[in-house]
């Protein structure tokens, strides 16, 4: 197994930004992946307390406070897997939260490809012996014959980095709590759900 982590989409940190000493931190610290041509992500588990705090800002600056709970859409972002050279990713739409969808793989063990959510197109996981098997990206629901297999892992390694990523996640989640209850902020409790919950 590569690599299992949380990536965070954060607009301060865009290649429109990359002039900013915000970019160049994120950078030097190795908490900047490129996701494609246009667009960066961070990685979780590097975030210091002030690329979350500029994240946070970009996230709610159009939004009045008290208008928090009906407006504030979970922070963006989700698992990155990557072995071999072949990456699986979050996609359009999906949010921190998801990762309670990867963690079916763990309680529900299925022998049938079943769907996990991860924004538009999703993926579909089976446990099959002592592997676990990731499909392609799909659109669609296809029928179990039409689904290929896209990464195969032992299923021990696989579900240990999962629950070392999810960890990871607890600690962002402690961080952004910790800074809206510090920070100056109104409405913080609604925050803190609507941010990450």
């Amino acid at each position: 197994m590569k690599k299992i982590e949380y990536l965070l989409y954060s607009q301060p940190i865009q290649e429109e930004w990359s002039y900013t000493e915000l970019y160049k931190k994120a950078a030097e610290i190795n908490a900047l992946i490129k996701v494609d041509e246009y667009n960066n992500e961070l990685i979780l588990s590097k975030l210091t307390d002030d690329l979350i705090i500029a994240t946070i800002n970009s996230h709610i600056e159009e939004i009045k406070p008290q208008d928090y709970y009906d407006q504030i859409i979970p922070l963006d972002g989700g698992l990155r897997i990557e072995k071999d050279n072949l990456i699986i990713e979050h996609q359009c739409c999906s949010e921190l939260n998801d990762y309670l969808n990867w963690e079916k793989i763990i309680t529900e063990k299925s022998k049938e490809w079943k769907e996990i959510w991860i924004g538009h197109p999703s993926v579909f996981y089976r446990n099959k012996g002592d592997k676990i098997e990731l499909s392609e990206y799909y659109d669609y629901t296809p029928k179990d014959k039409e689904i290929k297999t896209k990464l195969t892992f032992n299923e021990t390694e696989f579900i240990n980095e999962l629950k070392r990523a999810n960890s990871e996640l607890e600690l962002f989640k402690e961080k952004v709590y910790r800074i809206v209850e510090n920070g100056n902020y109104e409405n913080k409790d609604i925050l803190k759900k609507a941010l990450i919950e």
